[in-house]
Parts: structure tokens; sequence; C-alpha cells
């Protein structure tokens, strides 16, 4: 009996480890791959959100999704060590030509081509990956500058945004003249922040034609048309004071200030990026009785074009040329740009401020209760740069060097101890080195 038992059990124990050894297998097939992005409240819905449902529809590939404080380096660092994830999560274009030269970034031309990744992309974002003809990057997230007012003010005082120049300057004076700040800013926070105003001046006086002329080198950041640009802030930024009341102010101003004159009709009107969608549910709550809305900035000059959105990434995403994992890393990243729903459904857990992939998104994307005017934005920005209606953010198309010049010495002009001449003269040096140096980056080009 016992030696029948025996004959008995031996296939069973043969079955039952046949299928402990499938189980080892299959989990040793599993391929995990690795993604750092930058830490923060938000991290947690992108882990319930996006990477459960990636994770959910592919058995064989785990996304792991760790959040870094001070991301930029902490990639750095692990680079040097050989340490770095499969999917390389970095700020911006500057940081993607830096390491592709030193040949860390797996170009992705082949799995754009599989997948089809530049249909999936708006036509500026796909361009703006691509460096020596190759795609290295692809944007997380976008952004652009638009004009917040005060609505309530606005309705009150029969006021409207104007397509134009002359009305423009024409109702900011008016303003001014009521004792209200036409604008409220500051660069306390971030000093930085200098060059969002310079930037949207040489936009909108100089004209976006221009602008891209000056980043590829078939005109002189010195030419008139940005003198007169920047010439035009300082007046309006340093002489009149329309930015929060005077240049002192603009230095001072916490946000909690610039964002109490906009509610309390202290100032009218903020020119500012589309991140701040997010304050404007903060700061103007229920309680307060104001609405605020937004609208396209008027160009600053006759001539130069209808409004137009400047162009503006804010993190990139590419491929460790040294992963493991190469082929999984780009299924993760098709992932993210295949289902504008997924996308928006995850974006919204950051008012839409981040991880806003440059998708081909429409109305009916949006999740229910999403803001209206929030929809109107991303709708109209997608039809007005479709049509190749675009501008140049400095953070994302100008080469480090000279973007800290930009909006680092503009406080010399502002203060009146540098010409504009000579502020201009010195960005164009350092665009002429950047050059030499092989450090420019990549310009989508003109529609």
């Amino acid at each position: 009996m016992k030696s029948r038992r025996y004959f008995v059990l031996t296939p069973v124990l043969i079955l039952l480890l046949a299928l402990t050894g499938s189980l080892v297998a299959r989990a040793q097939d599993v391929v995990t791959v690795t993604w750092w992005t930058e830490s923060g409240d938000f991290l947690q819905h992108v882990q319930d959100t996006f990477v459960k449902s990636f994770n959910d529809s592919h058995p064989n590939i785990k996304l792991e999704l760790t959040g870094q404080e001070k991301l930029d380096d902490v990639l750095r660092t692990a680079f040097q060590a050989g340490e770095a994830p499969d999917i390389l999560q970095t700020p911006g274009a500057s940081f993607i030509a830096e390491y592709t030269a030193s040949g860390q970034i797996q170009a992705m031309d082949s799995y754009a081509e599989k997948f089809g990744w530049k249909d999936k992309l708006l036509p500026w974002a796909y361009e703006s990956g691509i460096l020596d003809g190759k795609l290295y990057s692809l944007p997380l997230t976008y952004e652009s500058m638009i004009l917040f007012y005060n609505k309530t003010l606005f309705d009150k005082k029969g006021w409207t945004i104007p397509n134009n120049a002359a009305d423009f300057w024409k109702l900011t004076q008016t303003i001014a003249d009521a004792g209200i700040h036409p604008f409220t800013y500051s660069n306390s926070a971030w000093k930085p922040s200098n060059e969002h105003l310079v930037g949207v001046y040489l936009n909108n006086v100089a004209g976006a034609d221009n602008v891209y002329k000056a980043l590829t080198g078939e005109k002189k950041w010195t030419d008139p048309e940005f003198v007169d640009a920047i010439q035009m802030l300082k007046d309006q930024i340093a002489d009149k004071g329309w930015y929060s009341g005077s240049l002192d102010n603009y230095y001072a101003y916490a946000d909690a200030d610039v964002f109490g004159d906009l509610t309390s009709e202290k100032a009218a009107m903020m020119i500012s990026g589309t991140w701040q969608f997010a304050n404007m549910k903060t700061y103007f709550t229920s309680d307060l009785g104001e609405q605020w809305d937004w609208a396209p900035i008027p160009m600053f000059k006759e001539g130069v074009g209808e409004y137009n959105y400047m162009l503006a990434t804010g993190s990139t995403l590419s491929i460790n040329a040294k992963s493991k994992n190469v082929d999984a890393a780009a299924e993760v990243l098709n992932y993210l740009l295949s289902d504008p729903k997924l996308v928006l459904a995850n974006a919204a857990g950051a008012d839409f401020g981040e991880w806003m992939v440059p998708l081909h998104y429409t109305d009916a994307d949006f999740p229910e209760g999403s803001d209206p005017r929030v929809v109107r934005y991303f709708s109209d920005f997608a039809k007005v740069t479709g049509e190749g209606r675009y501008g140049y953010t400095t953070w994302t198309f100008w080469p480090a060097d000279a973007d800290v010049q930009l909006w680092q010495d503009i406080e010399q002009v502002w203060a009146g101890d540098e010409s504009v001449a000579d502020y201009l003269a010195a960005q164009q040096a350092e665009w002429d080195k950047a050059r030499a140096d092989g450090k420019t980056l990549p310009i989508p080009k003109r529609g």
C-alpha cells in the first residue's frame, strides 16, 4: 500500500513542480521599467491614474515611477554612477542637448515610426525633440503665456480685452488713469520670472517671425525691432510702474500680494503662464465675489501678425541609451501618447498644469466638470498653433548661458545702469558663442 501511494503521488508532485516552475518563469519574464519624476502631492494621483492603468494593461511590463527631490541633480549623479533610470525626465531641451552630446540618450526614430508618434503629437511638439536630425525627446507637458484678468472689474467698467495693439494700449492707459495697476507680477519667488516678460515683449513687439530669424541666426538680437521691444518693457515696468505699481513692488511682492492685487481690483491684468490656472482656482475663492478669465495676449505693435501662443515645453522624456529595457521603455512612452482621455484625467489632478502632453485634444476628451475656461484655452491653443501661429519661449529655446544673461541682466537695464543696446549686444555675444560651441537647441520651423 505504501508503495502504491508513492507512485500515485509522484505525478501530482511532478505537476506541482511544473506549475511552480512555470510561475517562476513567468515572473522572471516581467520587465521592470524605472522612471524618476518630480516628487510632490501630485505624484500619488499619477500613480493611481496613469501608472495603474499601464500596469493593469501590460502584464509583462511593470512601470515603477519614483519621486525625487531635485530631480536634475539626482539624475546627474546617477549618470556618473551608471545607475540612471530607463526613462529620463529632464527640465527641458537644454538638458537634452547636454545629455545627447555625451551619448546618454537613445534615439527614438524607429519607435516613432512604429507607433506613429508624429501623428499623435502636435506638429511643433514632435519637432521640438529633434536634434541633429534624430528624435531624442518627447514633451511631458506644455505651457504658454496668456493674459489673465479680473472679469468682475472689467464687467463693472465696461472694458473688454482688445485684439489690436492700439486699443490695447489705450485700455492700459485708461486703467492706469483710474488709479489701478494695469498689470500685477513679481520675481521675488523666482528671479528668472523676468524672462516671462522679456520673452512676451520680444514676441509681441518684434513679432514671432523675427524672433525665429534671430533664433536661427538670420537676424541679430541687436536689430531695431528687438531694441524697440526691450525699450517698451523698460518704459512700462521701470518708468511708468505699470507692473504692481512700481519696480520696487515687482521685486518685493510675494505670490499672495500679486494675486491679492488681482482679486481686490487693485490690479486689472496679469501676463503669466498657463501654470497659473491652479492659482486662479486657489485665490479667486467664491467668498470674494470676484471672477477671473483669460485672453490671448494681443500683439503689442501693429503689423507683426495675429495673436499667437508662445511654445513652451516643461519637462521632457527620453530613453536612457544604457537601459537594458529600451523596448519596454518605448512601450511606456507610447502608452502615454495614445490615450488623450487618460492623459487629461491624469493632468486634471494638477489642474492641467503638469503632465499635459501636447496631443490632439477635443473638448469631449476633457473630464466631466473641467473648468470651461481651461478647456477653451487648450482648444484654442491646438487650433492656433496648428495654423502655424506660434512664438518661442526663452526657457525652452534659448541656450543656457544666453537665457541666464537675458533674465539676469535685464534688471541692470531697468535700473538704468545698462543701455538697451549694450544689453542686446551681450545677448548676441552669448548666441554667437553658443553657435560656435554647438549648443543651440532645436527650433520648430515656422508653419
